[in-house]
């Protein structure tokens, strides 16, 4: 048996040893199309407050982007090589053939990726329905809203969700309805009522953009919805695929294993067996990726923690808490495999 064993591995690792000295694997014609233009293209939010902004001088800024920054520092080794386009729809990004990639707060559902064209990277973000309360008020947990009034919207599926929940949980629901978030946004600053409703990360887009003083306000942490956020592309071309999730993926790992935007040079000569690795030249096999593409990522845009706090968390104007998004280690879902 161990003489089985044994051979079985060998021949395990002779195949391991072929796939990762082949040769250069070709790139496909959405990565050829990206290098050949010299920038990769986002579609995001054209004003969404935490995520996707132009300042007045035109210079975009947001969680979003530097997600697209990061996956332009892998391609590149330089992340200012990106542009960006606002998008609104899906059928609108499929009709624009010049845009690689969206970052548009988009769930990952059955749905959406089971068509012909449509791809999903990792998660970005759990999110999901809250609520967004004055501080003043001391609302700690979603049982004592039962019988405040809450602002809630119809175009989305916030009303039924809110609807069942307060119904299953045996709370008083007192629903001011509007047709857009927007407009609870409004009615909820104004005093109409007293709570908002939406997805956190649309909650966010509220104190950020739209709350007179953000820190009077804060979003509570529990979620009556899940609502995935990821990246989308169009199916058709592995290689690009397989950048997205590693750019992403490397954020995560870089986190965990605390190599972050100012301490990255430090820790490339660490003797640490995994950061070694997640510095190390990507394998031949890897068509696409610029070398020292890790490191390039550290430095253009920092850790996923770092994103995360500097637009949607302790440093942002909502501070809301990573809760979900923390990582597997501190009790959260985040978790990438490893860079070797």
């Amino acid at each position: 048996m161990r003489a089985m064993l044994k051979r079985a591995r060998l021949a395990f690792i002779a195949v391991a040893s072929l796939l990762l000295f082949a040769g250069p694997a070709e790139a496909g014609a959405r990565l050829d199309a990206i290098k050949a233009r010299g920038t990769l293209v986002c579609g995001v939010g054209a004003n969404s407050p935490g995520f996707s902004r132009q300042d007045a001088r035109g210079v975009w800024s947001g969680f979003d982007i530097e997600i697209c920054r990061a996956v332009a520092a892998t391609i590149f080794g330089d992340a200012s090589k990106i542009s960006f386009k606002p998008i609104d729809t899906l059928p609108n990004f499929l009709k624009d053939d010049g845009i690689d990639l969206v970052l548009r707060g988009l769930t990952w559902t059955f749905g959406r990726e089971v068509r012909a064209d449509l791809r999903f990277g990792p998660i970005l973000m759990y999110d999901g329905e809250t609520f967004l309360v004055k501080k003043a008020a001391n609302v700690r947990d979603i049982a004592q809203l039962s019988g405040k009034s809450i602002c809630v919207s119809q175009d989305a599926e916030f009303l039924p969700n809110l609807r069942y929940y307060f119904r299953t949980h045996n709370l008083t629901l007192k629903a001011v309805i509007t047709d857009k978030r927007a407009d609870s946004a409004r009615a909820f600053f104004a005093g109409q009522c007293e709570v908002m409703t939406a997805d956190a990360s649309e909650l966010v887009e509220a104190v950020a953009g739209d709350a007179p003083h953000p820190d009077d306000y804060t979003i509570l942490p529990e979620q009556i919805t899940k609502e995935p956020l990821a990246p989308l592309m169009r199916k058709g071309d592995e290689q690009f695929l397989d950048i997205v999730r590693w750019a992403i993926f490397a954020l995560i790992d870089a986190e965990e294993l605390g190599i972050d935007s100012a301490n990255a040079e430090k820790m490339r000569s660490s003797d640490n067996p995994d950061v070694k690795f997640f510095f190390g030249a990507p394998p031949p096999g890897a068509a696409g990726i610029a070398p020292n593409w890790t490191f390039n990522i550290l430095k253009s845009v920092g850790n996923y923690g770092e994103i995360y706090e500097r637009h949607l968390g302790a440093r942002s104007p909502a501070k809301l808490v990573r809760g979900l998004n923390r990582l597997w280690t501190q009790g959260g879902l985040m978790y990438a495999p490893p860079v070797r």
